[in-house]
């Protein structure tokens, strides 16, 4: 296997051998089958083919993050026979997110695989949907994901070699080839989690999906997948959703120590639970919804704040289930608000706006009365 070498003629040559992409094929799985076709190191292969990002092309994200100039160059470098965008992670853009940007996606995470497929292949290849935060069990074999290698528990990094000598298909930490992991099953009590995992792609595959008789992109659905994201994981508001199958799963699992983005705090495990509760709110629409806000006592700023752009049809329904706007909110008296204040003290509770709207029913964020005058 060539590496370390120096030939810099080759960054104006094409390539020898242009492997044919996959069906949902990743970007770099391709470009690391390309590399060992040409018995070349994929790292080596890179820095001697491309006039760009030198040493460094698997580790700034190229599944997201190449530009016009270079996806054009790696193009030509196949005489135009491979879209190299279809490889990319951006074709999520529209469905998964209104655009995917260069920064880290919400969406997106680490690889991932499922050992029984790499074991069917007839060529050994990582899909794209193996990267989403939403697949963390095999739709074909329904079985659990691997994030990490089974054996030394590290992450994937397919463009690694083990000793300069094996495969992708073998872990590039400890040489444990991938295909050999054992099946992870799902318990029977858990098969729901799969049921709405298959849901979240029926949306995704789409571009839409229906609420009350009314069409609704999915990019603007999962955009308030974010919000409830925060809701449950930082500011821990379960009630309800801890009464279903899923929530133990949830429950026990470790949130790592992680700020943004929300959803990477918990492991794969864990997401297949989340993801499935977070469905099962917006089950028998907008019932569910409102028995989740009106358990957790939550108010319409609770459910919109930090939310840049609000989806019309999001902000309707949270809406009419907790108003933003009290009527009359003005008809209370200084003299009661500093009563207010102190008897939420003396219970222990901040006197802030939230508690404040919360126990005189008047809305202290709204800026049509005087009532913040009075704090």
């Amino acid at each position: 296997m060539i590496k370390k070498i120096k030939a810099p003629e080759l960054k104006n040559e094409n390539f020898l051998i242009i492997p044919v992409p996959l069906k949902d094929e990743l970007l770099t799985s391709w470009i690391v089958r390309t590399a060992y076709a040409h018995k070349t190191h994929p790292h080596t292969f890179t820095n001697l083919y491309f006039n760009f990002r030198p040493h460094s092309f698997f580790w700034t994200e190229p599944d997201t993050t190449l530009t016009e100039t270079m996806i054009n160059t790696i193009e030509k470098k196949t005489y135009n026979k491979v879209d190299i965008k279809s490889l990319m992670l951006k074709t999520y853009s529209g469905y998964l997110q209104e655009e995917i940007y260069d920064n880290p996606s919400p969406f997106i995470t680490h690889l991932k695989y499922c050992p029984v497929c790499l074991r069917e292949d007839k060529v050994p290849y990582f899909r794209k949907q193996w990267r989403l935060v939403f697949y963390n069990i095999c739709h074909k074999h329904q079985c659990r994901m691997y994030e990490h290698c089974p054996n030394c528990k590290k992450a994937l990094d397919i463009s690694r070699m083990y000793n300069n000598e094996l495969p992708y298909t073998y872990c590039g930490h400890c040489g444990f080839e991938l295909k050999k992991g054992r099946r992870l099953p799902i318990h029977k009590k858990y098969i729901s989690s799969l049921e709405y995992q298959n849901e979240i792609f029926k949306i995704l595959h789409n571009g839409y999906m229906i609420l009350n008789g009314k069409p609704i992109y999915s990019f603007l659905f999962f955009k308030v997948f974010l919000k409830l994201s925060k809701l449950i994981l930082l500011d821990k508001k379960v009630q309800f959703i801890d009464k279903h199958p899923l929530y133990p799963l949830l429950k026990q699992a470790k949130q790592l120590n992680k700020n943004h983005p929300i959803c990477h705090r918990i492991n794969s495990k864990a997401h297949s639970a989340f993801f499935g509760l977070l469905m099962y709110i917006f089950d028998d629409y907008p019932n569910n919804l409102k028995e989740y806000i009106l358990q957790n006592n939550l108010t319409y700023y609770d459910m919109t704040d930090e939310m840049r752009y609000l989806p019309f049809w999001y902000e309707n329904i949270v809406n009419i289930i907790i108003p933003r706007y009290v009527p009359h909110s003005t008809t209370i008296t200084k003299e009661e608000v500093e009563h207010a204040e102190k008897y939420l003290k003396s219970i222990g509770k901040l006197a802030n706006q939230a508690n404040l709207t919360k126990l005189l029913g008047c809305n202290f964020y709204s800026l049509d009365n005087i009532l913040k005058q009075y704090l």
